[in-house]
Formats: structure tokens, sequence, C-alpha cells
């Protein structure tokens, strides 16, 4: 384990602990020390930021991350995270204006919560394994310029975000529907739609053997009207 990694995962426990034990005045700017941490002074306990993305850090979201009560940037890609993201997530880290969470192993449903940051300029939860619809309260992030929930598994419509997004940023979710992505199907319509495209096949494959039935009918009514023709002029012969 490198310096610089160890160094994450210490400061990491300080938050997973919520700074138990800490004396303010033995450790001002003693966070600021730590790799990846930012703070708004060097001289004092008050973090800008946190990017740790790529350190393989493992374990829950921390609750003790609400003792950094001014971060604005939170990166933990491209780590071994996992679990459920607390559902009180927009309390816990209210001014953030960065959120990435990409690369990770979080699971259950993303909270409708985090559309309580309102501050947030990017958000990314990309190749996770976050389940259920996206919440339709995201759209009211005023501020939101950068959005990415590919590949988890998510379901439902796609709610209409007052930006630009493509299909990239929803892909591999096969549960995904409406713009960008295909459009959503009522299950109703779609019996009817399977209905329809069963009869349609049913037609074209049962239509041959129709026509087939129909001329060996002809043929046969055909060949008994000839055989009585010729019955009847050998019996006229015979007379």
């Amino acid at each position: 384990m490198s310096i610089q990694t160890l160094s994450a995962t210490c400061f990491w426990f300080l938050l997973v602990s919520s700074f138990a034990g800490a004396n303010e005045a033995d450790t001002a700017g003693f966070i600021c020390k730590f790799s990846g941490v930012t703070c708004w002074h060097d001289d004092e306990d008050r973090v800008l930021s946190i990017k740790l993305s790529g350190y393989g850090l493992e374990g829950e979201f921390p609750i003790g991350i609400k003792q950094c009560s001014v971060l604005v940037g939170l990166d933990l890609s491209r780590n071994n995270f996992s679990g459920v993201l607390p559902s009180n997530i927009g309390s816990l880290v209210p001014s953030l204006t960065t959120l990435d969470l990409s690369n990770n192993q979080f699971s259950g449903e993303i909270p409708v919560s985090l559309s309580n940051i309102t501050f947030l300029n990017t958000l990314t939860l990309q190749n996770n394994s976050f389940t259920g619809p996206l919440p339709p309260e995201l759209v009211s992030l005023p501020r939101l310029t950068k959005f990415s929930v590919a590949f988890n598994q998510l379901t439902g419509p796609v709610p209409n975000f007052n930006l630009k997004l493509g299909r990239e940023n929803f892909s591999s979710n096969e549960g995904l529907c409406g713009q960008p992505m295909d459009p959503c199907v009522d299950p109703e319509e779609d019996i009817i739609r399977l209905g329809k495209i069963g009869a349609a096949v049913g037609a074209a494959l049962f239509a041959p053997l129709g026509a087939f039935l129909d001329w060996f009918v002809f043929s046969g009514r055909k060949k008994k009207q000839e055989d009585r023709r010729h019955r009847s002029w050998i019996f006229h012969i015979g007379d």
C-alpha cells in the first residue's frame, strides 16, 4: 500500500468514526494534510473537497461525512464502496457542487433527497448496481450540468431533465424508457401489439395453406366433372 493510499484510508477512518475523540485545539489543520483532502484554509479543519478516486476503499457510504459541513466536492469514484446510499444523503452533504460515486458497487434505489442538494453541478452515478426508478425530483436541480446513471439496473421512465442529455447518460439500463431512450410501452398495449403480431404471423403462415386447400378442392371438383363427362361419353358410344 502506498503512502498516499494509507493516508487516504486513515482519513476515511476518521470520517467513519466521525472524528471521535479529536481535540480541535490539538488537531487544527491536521485533516488538511491527508492525501486527497483540500481545506478552505490550511490552518483549520474546514474541508473544501475530498478526492479519493481509485484508492481501493471499501464499505458503505459513511454518515460521518456530515462532519464536513462546508464540503463542496466529493469524489469517491473507482473504489469498492457498496450498500445502499443513506436516504438522507441530501442533508449529510447539503453544500456539494460535485458528487461522483461512479464505478463502485452501490445498490438500492437512488435517494430522492439528492434533489435537496440544490448547488449540484455534477452528479455521476454510473457503473454501480442501482435499481428502481429515477427520482423525478432530480429534474428540479437548477444548476445541474453533468449527469450520468449509465450501467446500472434502473427501470421506468426517464424524467424530463432541463438539460440536454444523450443515450450515453442512461445506457445499459434495460428497464429505462422514454427520451432519449426507446419509447415507454404500456403493458396492456404491449399485449395488444403482440396479439396483432401473432395474428399477422398466423395469417402469413396459413395463407399458403388456405390457397393450397382451395386449389385441392377445386381440382377435385374439376376432376369429378371430367369423370362424369367421360362416363357419359362412353355410355353414349355404347348405345
